[in-house]
């Protein structure tokens, strides 16, 4: 028995990775996972197990690490509210500390009173310190911060102890929002409560989850749905589109009887089926559970400026160690003391930490104006970073639908007699192969004069109309017709044979999308090094519709396995620089999950692949994923210029504390530079916004007409 546990946002999934380790240690549990962007844990249950008193553990332990996180078996809305009970403790630590600067308390006990507001203050930092120090074992800008705290409050500099640390709580906040920002629109819009079914019960349609539907029931489904579980048809004719979970565009006919696959689309008309496995077995599902498992080990990318901050808070501590350590040996003990105190309180950088989530703000919101959902702030680095970007070809860089370039007649055949018996030849079938040749003839074909139809997938198809015998499909169908091919053309093409003699072919080119050649390009120009694609079909077919595209390698004849495994080659040969992938059907998951970022366009809410990618493009033009580089590499340019300015001045101060002596006071000035300094970053990233775009283009345009 599986099931599903929700839980509130919350800042550090290490917490929620430590209690899972504990939870998989728990008697009447199987496996436990995670998935992060949607705040889900996944619980298989051992056979017989008490359900009831297991939920009840798994709770505990969650709530033993943080009693603050709510879990649910029903997906919970994101909590966009500030923590009330952290705010009223800092406004009361905040009276505290007016109260204890007026002469109501005496001078030998004002410490205590600093002391009591500190604390009431300090409580995110004590928790931020206790989960990256206790729980994560890393050394971060927190635990350095509450170090200067604590050293400033010694020397008695109260004023700047509580300085210093609102200004951590500022930065802290502006981060949350950004994170916040991110899963707020992409959770409503792609992750529903559960999938619904509609269940026949008594000529009674029911709309019923798709976990409650049982093996022999009845379902209805209708033209534009997918087909959830593996069942056999009862009622109704149909084709269904099979690409969704294949490596292939291709259909197959549903009639009474036919056993369907899950995953597939219902194109034509509705169908009656009979359930024959339950959710838990279909195909569908084991492609999902696949993917979730690649999911599971699937690393956010991390966000630069956390890399760079780590680093520098590691360096700038162990100089202020050092400045310590010397004080025990110096005529002037005071001095090194406070100058490591001056380091300690710089050493978090105010203006990365407060500028980076404001630009990441600023790009989730110009996004979403897009028509783009960016589901987490790393990928914004990613795509920043973006060396590589692969492509799925139908469905995203063409139609799927095909038109005729060239009839090639064998001989002196006339073309329009290779058309007609062409379309006889596929008046039956509904690929979009077949649909391209009967647009192309112009004319109606007499239904009654076909006398036997039959079809193979993927091959071609065979037809007796009017006594005459017709073979169309492939040259190697056509051969195991009898029918002798003479073609030395190269590219997609049908061929034909009527009565046994071969009488010549179509040649076909996929419709590419209207925008693709102007997108390749301007992608071209974000500094994307290779922009290829990756194919299930005939290499030589492939490249022969991309060419107008000046795609830079087309990789074909691919299965899922080798299409991992080319982004992982990719992943070696970049060292350093970022694989991006843009799929299309639920076959694709597995290779985006193995990508730095994936691209998907929203295509409905039973989706799967749309809660799996990164970024989600709102329609289908290939213009937003243009967008959504060009504005993730606007992002990560403006973050670190951000990251240059802050580390630049650190380094400043660094030098002049090092060299010169510091006198009291020296604090609030640093503080200040540092504050300064933000303001100018801050002021950097306005120009990721919409707004700032308009009046550059406005200045552009007066410059233009004065110059004219």
């Amino acid at each position: 028995m599986v099931k599903n546990f929700f839980i509130s946002h919350i800042e550090n999934d290490t917490i929620i990775k430590k209690a899972i380790e504990d939870i998989n240690l728990l008697p009447d549990i199987e496996k436990v996972t995670y998935q992060s962007f949607q705040q889900k844990i996944k619980v298989t249950f051992v056979r017989d197990a008490d359900q009831k008193i297991a939920t009840k553990d798994i709770i505990d332990v969650i709530h033993n690490y943080d009693d603050t996180i709510n879990v649910s078996e029903k997906m919970l809305a994101i909590n966009e509210k500030i923590n009330r009970p952290n705010v009223i403790l800092f406004i009361l630590g905040l009276l505290i500390y007016i109260i204890t600067y007026t002469e109501f308390i005496p001078t030998d006990y004002k410490w205590v009173g600093f002391l009591i507001g500190l604390l009431l203050c300090s409580k995110v930092l004590i928790k931020k310190v206790y989960n990256t120090v206790v729980l994560e074992r890393k050394i971060n800008e927190s635990l350095l911060i509450a170090v200067a705290i604590i050293g400033a409050f010694l020397i008695k500099d109260y004023k700047e102890a509580l300085i210093v640390l609102s200004i951590y709580l500022v930065a802290n906040y502006l981060s949350w929002k950004a994170s916040i920002l991110a899963k707020k629109d992409v959770s409503e819009i792609l992750h529903k409560e559960e999938t619904l079914v509609y269940k026949l019960n008594d000529k009674i349609v029911l709309p019923t989850p798709i976990k409650e539907i049982q093996e022999k029931d009845i379902i209805i489904v209708r033209p534009g749905e997918i087909i959830p579980l593996n069942t056999k048809v009862l009622e109704g004719r149909s084709i269904i589109d099979m690409s969704p979970i294949s490596n292939e565009n291709f259909e197959e006919e549903a009639a009474p009887g036919k056993i369907l696959k899950s995953g597939g689309i219902n194109l034509v008309k509705p169908l009656k089926l009979l359930v024959l496995q339950r959710y838990n077995e279909g195909l569908l599902k084991e492609l999902i559970t696949k993917t979730e498992e690649a999911m599971e080990h699937k690393k956010g990318f991390a966000k630069t400026s956390e890399t760079i901050g780590e680093i520098y808070v590691k360096v700038v501590g162990g100089i202020a160690a050092l400045l310590l350590l010397f004080s025990f040996f110096s005529g002037n003990p005071s001095q090194l003391i406070y100058k490591s105190l001056i380091l300690l309180a710089t050493a978090s950088p105010w203006a990365m930490l407060l500028s980076t989530p404001i630009a990441y703000n600023y790009a989730l919101s110009l996004a979403k104006k897009l028509g783009v959902l960016i589901k987490d702030t790393g990928s914004i680095d990613a795509i920043g970073r973006l060396s590589t970007l692969f492509f799925t070809k139908t469905g995203i860089l063409t139609t799927g639908q095909y038109k005729i370039k060239e009839i090639i007649p064998y001989k002196n055949i006339k073309e329009d007699y290779i058309l007609t018996y062409a379309a006889i030849g596929e008046l039956q079938a509904r690929h979009p192969i077949a649909q391209a040749v009967r647009k192309a003839l112009k004319k109606e074909l007499n239904i009654e004069l076909l006398e036997k139809y039959r079809e193979e997938k993927g091959k071609g198809a065979m037809a007796i109309y009017g006594g005459k015998t017709i073979v169309v499909g492939t040259e190697y169908f056509l051969d195991e017709q009898g029918v002798d091919v003479v073609n030395d053309h190269s590219g997609m093409q049908i061929h034909v044979g009527v009565d046994g003699k071969y009488i010549g072919s179509i040649a076909l080119e996929e419709t590419l999308k209207h925008e693709g050649i102007a997108v390749i390009e301007k992608l071209k120009q974000l500094k994307i090094n290779k922009v290829a694609v990756l194919t299930g079909e005939m290499k030589q077919g492939a490249t022969e519709v991309l060419a107008p595209l000046k795609i830079s390698k087309i990789y074909g004849e691919l299965n899922i396995e080798d299409k991992v495994n080319r982004i992982k080659r990719e992943h070696r040969r970049l060292k350093g620089k970022t694989v991006a992938f843009m799929g299309d059907t639920i076959s694709d998951s597995q290779v985006m999950v193995a990508s730095d970022v994936s691209f998907a366009f929203l295509k409905g809410s039973l989706d799967r692949v749309t809660e799996i990618a990164d970024v989600v493009l709102m329609k289908e033009d290939l213009n937003l994923i243009y967008k959504s580089i060009h504005l993730g590499k606007r992002t990560y340019n403006i973050i670190q210029q951000n990251i240059v300015i802050t580390l630049i001045t650190k380094l400043l101060i660094i030098i002049y504390i090092m060299f010169n002596n510091v006198s009291t006071g020296f604090l609030m000035i640093a503080i200040g530079i540092d504050l300064v300094v933000s303001l100018l970053t801050i002021l950097n990233c306005f120009r990721i916004t919409e707004r700032f775009s308009a009046v550059v283009n406005v200045l552009k345009s007066k410059f233009s007409r004065n110059k004219e």
